[in-house]
């Protein structure tokens, strides 16, 4: 299949989905901070001459609130072919993304040929890569059903990922300017993104320096200093637009205090909604703390594979974040081909794609029983909410240990697993 059939099939997929006011309701894919209607409505307050801010409706940002007015003609009026060419530009980016993924893989393999023991010549790399990977990318977003019903529900996420996308091309092009400037605008979309802060200061620092020295250090400082500088303008600007900061109560305080306790696909709605409220503030921190404390040891361990990094924390963002969605979760696996190298050494495929499989379907009727019927509770809907948080777990540590079980077998052969001591033989373990 080329790739230009896989976008015209992705496109027509959409547009025959599309105009179902029904998606736009799901609360596994729309929430309070990525509704299409509440961004509709922040519009109509504004252009009346009331401030979005003042309700509790409204939680996109002063200047993406600009945007949209400016841009309001094609995204209201043709707001199914907006969101459909959003989704195919961020394709776009993606494949890009590979094409460059794939040359350094090739080139850091090419370089490394003498580290590699004579029996791992099997899962050594093919310079197929080069072809495969950029439509392994299309198909996987394209074609990805979540990605598929979040464009059609026409939920703010398809911006977010089309910048997440572009952080992580300005990564692997190790540009300082567009991987910050990205980042700057994927955060200060949704606050989230600001974690992949870490990989892009690694990956420039290795691309300029070689390694993480205190030359390392000097150009990590510089791509902060720089991410700093383009967030602190947007904030800024932002301010002056609006006449005052109360917009970060209603955008960045909305998304960390959790006040609306609507159900979606995450562990937050139904947490807070059976807290106590005295407790409420420690396991608020807690909760938001989880995200951000695997920054700095992920960072240590897998420094030298930051894509990889990269792609984890937006995995674990689509898990841990205050009001998650689908559109986040199918952008986590639409990255997946990344790493098809990898497959080999995963263990969980099955389990995993079981369990997202029956969760999928599971979590709308349960929703149904519960709402609709009568006949279900709040409990039946966030075990499925769980179980299919679990999987992207699963999955996220699974992929890492294979990172690691290849490593080690390109430097050891498989040989070594072989040996026994004491009567039991070496067992490779994730530490």
């Amino acid at each position: 299949m080329s790739v230009i059939l896989i976008y015209i099939l992705g496109a027509a997929l959409r547009f025959a989905v599309s105009g179902n006011t029904y998606l736009e309701n799901r609360p596994e894919l729309s929430n309070p901070t990525n509704s299409w209607r509440r961004l509709v409505e922040g519009i109509y307050l504004q252009k009346q001459g009331l401030s979005p801010y003042d309700g509790v409706v409204f939680h996109e940002s002063p200047l993406l609130l600009r945007l949209y007015i400016l841009l309001e003609p094609i995204l209201v009026d043709y707001s199914t072919l907006s969101f459909i060419l959003l989704d195919l530009l961020t394709c776009l980016i993606l494949g890009k993304i590979g094409d460059e993924f794939a040359k350094t893989l090739l080139s850091d393999q090419k370089r490394d040929k003498n580290e590699v023991h004579p029996e791992a010549g099997s899962i050594l790399i093919s310079s197929n890569l080069l072809n495969t990977l950029p439509k392994s990318l299309s198909i996987f977003y394209l074609l990805n059903p979540y990605l598929l019903l979040n464009c059609s529900a026409k939920t703010t996420t398809v911006w977010n990922n089309l910048l997440v996308s572009l952080v992580l091309l300005g990564q692997v092009q190790s540009s300082r300017i567009l991987g910050t400037l990205a980042l700057s605008l994927a955060a200060y979309q949704g606050f989230y993104p600001i974690i992949l802060i870490f990989p892009l200061s690694i990956q420039i620092a290795r691309c300029e320096d070689g390694g993480l020295d205190w030359r390392g250090f000097k150009s990590v400082f510089k791509t902060v200093s720089c991410f700093i500088f383009f967030s602190g303008f947007l904030l800024f600007l932002s301010a002056q637009l609006s006449g005052s900061w109360k917009f970060l109560d209603s955008t960045y305080g909305f998304i960390l205090s959790v006040p609306e306790l609507t159900p979606n696909m995450g562990i937050f709605w139904y947490f807070f909604t059976e807290m106590f409220e005295h407790f409420r503030v420690f396991f608020l921190a807690t909760f938001q703390l989880n995200l951000f404390m695997y920054c700095i040891p992920l960072s240590l361990r897998f420094w030298r594979t930051p894509l990889l990094l990269s792609v984890t924390l937006v995995g674990l963002t689509a898990v841990l974040k205050s009001y998650p969605g689908l559109g986040d979760v199918g952008f986590f696996l639409a990255l997946l081909p990344l790493f098809s190298h990898l497959l080999p050494f995963l263990k969980q495929t099955f389990l995993i794609a079981g369990i997202m499989l029956a969760t999928t379907i599971l979590a709308p009727i349960l929703w149904q029983l519960w709402i609709y019927n009568n006949s279900a509770n709040a409990n039946y809907y966030f075990a499925i909410n769980l179980f299919f948080s679990t999987a992207q777990i699963f999955l996220i540590t699974d992929l890492l240990f294979a990172s690691v079980k290849r490593d080690f077998f390109l430097k050891e052969g498989y040989s070594v697993t072989e040996k026994e001591k004491d009567g039991k033989k070496y067992i490779l373990q994730l530490k």
